[in-house]
Parts: structure tokens; sequence; C-alpha cells
């Protein structure tokens, strides 16, 4: 009867624990040089080149058609321009992988 406790107690500590590691956000003094702070789902997160972006950056409807005239360049076939956070962000559409990370003046975000 005790390991029946022991083990149910273990289970519900369990079953807690991913709302626990959820519950703190990034805050803009987490982020590590070169990665910004994008707010989705009501979670903040830092994000930089290599992470995947939330998929609401990766719909057309996100995407900047007029990146010429922002002083972007072109994106390849499979990317898009987006704005997070007030800055120009490369992600790639077809697995919403960060390519590069732009200021508002549209220079490369530094490390």
């Amino acid at each position: 009867m005790r390991s029946l406790i022991s083990a149910s107690i273990m289970a519900g500590l369990l079953c807690a624990m991913p709302y626990a590691a959820q519950a703190d956000d990034d805050k803009p003094g987490d982020c590590k040089p070169g990665q910004i702070l994008a707010e989705s789902m009501d979670l903040s997160s830092c994000y930089g080149n290599g992470d995947k972006a939330p998929d609401q950056f990766i719909r057309d409807a996100e995407a900047i058609k007029d990146w010429h005239a922002r002083g972007l360049p072109k994106p390849d076939e499979h990317e898009q321009w987006v704005q997070i956070s007030g800055h120009y962000v490369l992600v790639n559409r077809v697995n919403a992988v960060i390519k590069e990370i732009r200021t508002k003046d549209a220079r490369v975000l530094s490390k």
C-alpha cells in the first residue's frame, strides 16, 4: 500500500512539471547578443539565427512585401521578411528557421 501511495504522489508531481517549466517568460535582459525578444501566444521568448520562429511568422499575411524599399535584400524562393518586435527577420517558410535578423534601419543585428 505504501508503494502505491508513493507512486501516486510521484505521478502527480511528474504531471505538474511541464507547467512549472513553462511558467517563466523570457525578459529582454534574458536574451543573448544577436537575439530578439518576441511574444507569441502570451509567451515571451528569445530568438536568434537558427531558432524556429513562432508559426504565426511564416504565414504569407505576415510577409513584408516592400522589402526593397526598406533596404532589405531579396529573400530566396522559400523565405520571407517579417517584422518581429521592431526588427526585420528573414524566415524560411518551409521549416520556420530564422536565417537573419536586422535592426530597424536594416543593419544586420550584431552578435
